[in-house]
């Protein structure tokens, strides 16, 4: 029997997946850019949730307000396979009767792409807000994670010089190895053109932040809150650039959640 897919609102990494999935089986949406509605008239074998699932207010993130998740009543049941990114705590209680969850931001390979792809777009991204290439500029990673590592790479394909700024040691001599230039959260590098934070938290405290200087141009890729103190009111330019697989390159973004996925798939 032909497995039925229903594609719940989002970004255009929802309607990439909707193109993706045809050849799997039956593809239904709500709610999806681009797409007309198209609903089946029973439980789906597999849900698709945009990434991340859900606003803090309980909605489907999707376009201006969001979808309510009351609109899927019918449309799953205990059977079905819900996949999402950064699945709430809420679920079941904002998605009730759903056994079986898969967080697609879990899967390591997913995050390494994922990583891969932000990397790439948060240069782009730079360049055309500094109106100029990155080439032979001071570069000030906060973090070695998972964005940071494709991030310092690329950077340094294009001569820019580069300082990771890690708490663990580990992580600094692994970006040593890497061919980066490092210090810590407590002693940065004079005057760096550009910083790249990619940690959810305020890793620096206001008088290290005010040392950056107006030329600074501050790109925040790490998840809310990001790395600046609440109520602080920066000297130097702020690029908010969170979230930027879906935003910049989501025909790709959807390929790499398409593989997490059938990979899940294949398990079951």
């Amino acid at each position: 029997m032909e497995k039925t897919y229903l594609l719940a609102a989002g970004d255009r990494r929802q309607f990439w997946l909707s193109r993706f999935l045809v050849p799997k089986g039956q593809v239904y949406t709500l709610g999806v850019p681009g797409l007309e509605d198209n609903v089946p008239d029973q439980p789906v074998d597999a849900l698709i949730l945009p990434t991340p699932c859900f606003t803090a207010g309980g909605r489907l993130h999707g376009q201006r307000e969001g979808l309510d998740p009351s609109a899927l009543s019918g449309l799953y049941d205990e059977h079905t396979r819900v996949y999402g990114g950064a699945v709430p705590e809420q679920m079941e209680t904002w998605l009730p009767g759903c056994s079986h969850v898969t967080d697609l931001l879990l899967d390591p390979a997913v995050k390494a792409a994922n990583g891969r792809l932000t990397a790439e777009a948060a240069v782009e991204l730079t360049a055309e807000r500094l109106e100029g290439s990155l080439f032979g500029l001071p570069c000030l990673i906060l973090g070695y994670g998972c964005v940071a590592k494709p991030l310092a790479s690329l950077l340094m394909s294009l001569h820019a010089s580069v300082t990771v700024a890690a708490r663990r040691a580990a992580a600094r001599a692994e970006a040593v190895q890497g061919g980066c230039l490092v210090c810590d959260f407590n002693c940065l590098p004079a005057s760096p053109r550009v910083v790249f934070n990619t940690v959810p938290a305020a890793v620096l405290k206001p008088d290290t932040l005010n040392i950056l200087g107006e030329e600074c141009l501050w790109v925040e890729l790490a998840s809310v809150p990001g790395g600046l103190p609440t109520g602080y009111d920066p000297n130097f330019s702020v690029l908010r650039a969170n979230s930027l697989p879906g935003r910049r390159l989501p025909r790709s973004a959807a390929a790499t959640l398409l593989e997490g996925i059938l990979r899940c798939e294949v398990n079951v």
